[in-house]
């Protein structure tokens, strides 16, 4: 065979071999089109229901719980306990008592808000005194008097129980000539009503976990001597004098408190409850833990005041007791 003859049928042997792949591959796109449509269908096969998006949670305002449910069933003695160890140091309770350092008592609830004849109201309360105290209002009042009439002179933090409440305004009711008639039925009703109303609404979103506390050191160097005055002042001076050599009032005189012994200064009858804790020195440490609260560190205490909540709070008012002093002691 010639050589020209060779490179013929090579060359047929090539056409036949494109043209084969030619054909191969025209034959999938077909069978592709058929199977696998180029164009999308008028309608999915499956349809893919979006996840549902979370609803925002309903907030819930700060609602004060009602006591109107509580009232009839209250224990009078349980309030007039209350009143005694936390309020009677600063109010008379007698009718036809004095005013002290807050109004008399007798026949407040049912009579007019901030009006006991006498007495020297803060221009904050004023502006607040719209009618009678009933049981909403003075609901109000005891939960937090300083949100009720922000720059109130009252220094007492609130009652935060609210069965405690109940118990002291049924105690407050009694001190009456003609006490404020009990709640009716419709009125504990609508009360139960609204309070379920709350109770079901979507609950606020949890807290976030609270920082850790800082040390009573750092406290103390951020410690503001003239805002410790200004609260000592506000919250303090009404029963305690802080000049040298001042007479005790409703409670001890403290110059000079930081450092010396608990619960000793001459001349004041301190309360059996303290007694029992007296004679350690008023460290900053001890003197923080009760300022914080006094009826959680000598239970019985006749010390009414309810406490300085805020660590700096505490902090300023010490670093205040603290320079107010002949020779003040060296914080932390």
């Amino acid at each position: 065979m010639s050589n020209s003859d060779n490179d013929s049928l090579l060359t047929n042997k090539i056409a036949a071999g494109v043209l084969t792949a030619g054909l191969v591959l025209w034959g999938a796109n077909r069978l592709a089109e058929i199977f696998v449509p180029g164009e999308a269908p008028e309608k999915p096969a499956i349809t893919l229901t979006a996840l549902p998006s979370a609803a925002p949670a309903a907030v819930v305002g700060n609602v004060l719980e009602s006591i109107i449910p509580l009232i009839t069933g209250a224990d009078v003695a349980k309030g007039q306990a209350f009143v005694q160890q936390q309020c009677s140091s600063c109010h008379t309770l007698n009718q036809g008592g004095a005013n002290g350092v807050g109004p008399n008592l007798y026949g407040v609830l049912g009579g007019p808000m901030f009006g006991h004849p006498g007495f020297g109201y803060s221009d904050a309360v004023k502006g607040k005194a719209k009618g009678n105290w009933d049981y909403d209002n003075m609901n109000a009042w005891l939960a937090d008097p300083a949100k009720f009439a922000p720059g109130t002179a009252m220094s007492y933090s609130g009652i935060k129980n609210t069965q405690t409440r109940a118990d002291v305004v049924a105690y407050l009711r009694g001190l009456a000539a003609n006490p404020l008639p009990l709640p009716t039925p419709a009125q504990v009703s609508a009360a139960q009503v609204s309070a379920a109303q709350v109770s079901t609404a979507s609950p606020a979103p949890a807290a976030a976990a609270a920082p850790s506390a800082p040390s009573l050191a750092a406290l103390f160097a951020s410690a503001d001597v003239s805002k410790g005055q200004a609260v000592f002042t506000q919250q303090c001076a009404a029963c305690h004098n802080d000049a040298p050599g001042a007479a005790a009032g409703i409670g001890p005189n403290l110059y000079g408190i930081v450092g010396a012994k608990s619960f000793s200064s001459p001349g004041y009858d301190y309360s059996d409850a303290v007694k029992a804790k007296a004679g350690a020195p008023w460290t900053p440490s001890l003197l923080s833990t009760w300022l914080q609260d006094p009826a959680a560190y000598a239970a019985g205490t006749k010390m009414s005041y309810a406490g300085l909540k805020n660590d700096q709070t505490r902090a300023d008012v010490i670093a205040y007791l603290d320079k107010n002093a002949a020779s003040p002691a060296k914080l932390p």
